[in-house]
């Protein structure tokens, strides 16, 4: 900060030189045009204002000072014969001076703070006062040492928040925040960045030494896997961490960037710690392919739907289809949507997905070949929002169809990442909309928040179906089965395999099933959108 305030200062200077020049350049115009009788001392102004606007009231008032002095006692009321000006008349003026540049001064002053506070909130956390991934960002000059980012992410953070509530999360989040910042006080080179919620950087600067970034490492990873005592209740937590070095002349916010693929990978792999690769690097550069090829693809028809038959438990007969998106290639291979939709999932790309599978599932349902039938399609996080939600209820009324044809299937950590989710839930319910929670079973699932949404629909996973041939397993499902029986939802059991779990299924009382016993996924044709 005291560097800052040295440049800052330094980059001041130069206004304030020219203001001086400016006064001094006034005051001698002024005498050679005849002195302070002529209207031209108001051209003093000019740099009083320059030099309060941009220095305040205090360097304002001083240089109005010396400025009133220029065309105060030294200076003749007129040249020619001599007079000199009377004593209130320059200090009324001297007065006048210091009145504007206070007033002025005062101004700029105020915008300043102001300035300052917006930018102190656009780059730190509010709630734990670190620098956050925008001052990061802002980070764009060249490295001139090695510099190591350590990304980490506590796991599954986002359950906190659905079982304790935001004003508590928000203690946890500023608990570990301290203890993070606390445990890496002994390492001057070490800096605690803020991302969201309970996921944080460290940057390691001239970190040409590898046992100084281990004995960083070693020093985060006390708090890995502890518990910590907030408001006296016990919280564990685990994390997972990304780790990636820059080179000398490479651009900080790149080093941030591969940690943060690092962390994903981490993540997904249930891995305490990955460091970048260059094959990371390749995948990376396949997303941001994905996510710029998208648009295109959806336009050439590379982009496609399939869908999967669901069946009653009791007659087997269809009643229903869960539309998949489907990328395909010109040469015919293929992108896997556990590839694709993740990618989409973090873009603005999802909504387009979801209305090009909404408009499909419109053109299904008049189709006399699924009339009858309800039709399932998968909403991310990102598509809760209320203007995306009327603009599916106005495509629905315009084409006639019902919206209790329709199933809107979400997963469990949907429910919990979507800020107002009964809201978002309610205004889909209201208007008819079905809705279904996909993959049950796959999280910490709550029967708590499940009753308390109007949710229609439990599909049961397939993880969980796969274990209802064992005692445990088939008591485990039947409890799932009569608390939506209490609840008047409709159960599906996903995965069937062959008949005899879907004769288990149909002993158990799950009312619909889906699988490949009944059918693969089939790709639809081509079908223009009305």
């Amino acid at each position: 900060m005291e560097l800052f305030r040295i440049k800052s200062f330094r980059d001041r200077l130069s206004p304030l030189i020219v203001g001086f020049m400016l006064s001094l350049a006034t005051a001698l115009f002024v005498y050679y045009t005849g002195g302070t009788t002529n209207v031209y001392t108001n051209l003093m102004y000019i740099p009083i204002a320059l030099v309060s606007s941009i220095y305040g009231y205090k360097w304002g008032l001083v240089h109005a000072t010396i400025s009133g002095f220029l065309v105060g006692p030294f200076m003749p009321q007129n040249v020619l014969t001599g007079t000199t000006q009377s004593l209130p008349n320059w200090i009324i003026r001297v007065l006048t001076y210091a009145i504007i540049a206070f007033i002025i001064g005062l101004f700029a002053d105020l915008a300043h703070k102001r300035e300052l506070k917006i930018s102190f909130m656009l780059s730190h956390d509010p709630d734990t006062g670190l620098k956050n991934y925008e001052a990061l960002r802002s980070e764009n000059m060249l490295s001139e040492q090695p510099i190591t980012f350590i990304s980490l992410s506590v796991t599954d953070y986002q359950e906190y928040l659905g079982f304790f509530g935001y004003d508590f999360f928000q203690r946890i989040v500023r608990v570990f925040s301290d203890k993070l910042t606390e445990v890496l006080k002994p390492f001057p080179n070490a800096e605690v960045y803020s991302y969201y919620g309970l996921e944080f950087a460290v940057k390691v600067i001239h970190e040409e030494d590898e046992p100084n970034t281990e004995n960083i490492l070693s020093a985060i990873y006390t708090l890995n896997e502890r518990t910590i005592s907030v408001m006296h209740v016990p919280v564990y937590i685990e994390f997972r961490i990304g780790i990636a070095t820059l080179s000398p002349e490479e651009v900080p916010i790149d080093g941030v960037r591969r940690s943060l693929v690092a962390l994903r990978d981490a993540v997904r792999s249930n891995t305490r710690l990955v460091r970048f690769t260059g094959e990371m690097e390749a995948l990376f550069k396949s997303s941001v392919s994905i996510a710029s090829g998208f648009r295109d693809a959806l336009k050439k028809g590379n982009i496609r739907t399939a869908y999967q038959t669901i069946h009653d438990s009791g007659s087997g007969e269809t009643v229903g289809i869960e539309l998949l998106a489907r990328w395909i290639r010109d040469d015919d291979t293929r992108i896997a949507p556990d590839v694709f939709v993740p990618v989409l999932e973090k873009t603005e790309l999802i909504h387009d997905l979801t209305d090009f599978m909404f408009e499909r599932a419109l053109s299904l349902s008049v189709n006399p070949e699924y009339r009858g039938k309800y039709i399932g399609i998968n909403f991310s996080a990102s598509d809760f929002n209320e203007q995306t939600i009327l603009s599916l209820v106005r495509k629905a009324k315009e084409r006639g169809v019902n919206p209790e044809r329709i199933h809107i299937e979400i997963t469990e950590r949907v429910l919990l990442s979507v800020a107002n989710i009964r809201a978002h839930l309610d205004l889909l319910h209201n208007h008819g909309f079905v809705i279904v929670i996909d993959d049950f079973g796959t999280g910490y699932s709550s029967y708590g928040y499940v009753s308390d949404l109007p949710i229609d629909v439990i599909k049961i996973d397939r993880s969980l179906i796969m274990k209802a041939n064992t005692p445990k397993g088939f008591g485990l499902v039947r409890s799932i089965v009569d608390f939506c029986g209490k609840f008047d939802m409709v159960t599906v059991a996903e995965g069937i395999e062959n008949k005899d779990y879907a004769d288990i299924c149909d002993e158990l009382g799950i009312d619909q099933q889906q699988g490949y016993f009944y059918s693969l996924p089939e790709i639809l044709p081509i079908m223009p959108i009305p």
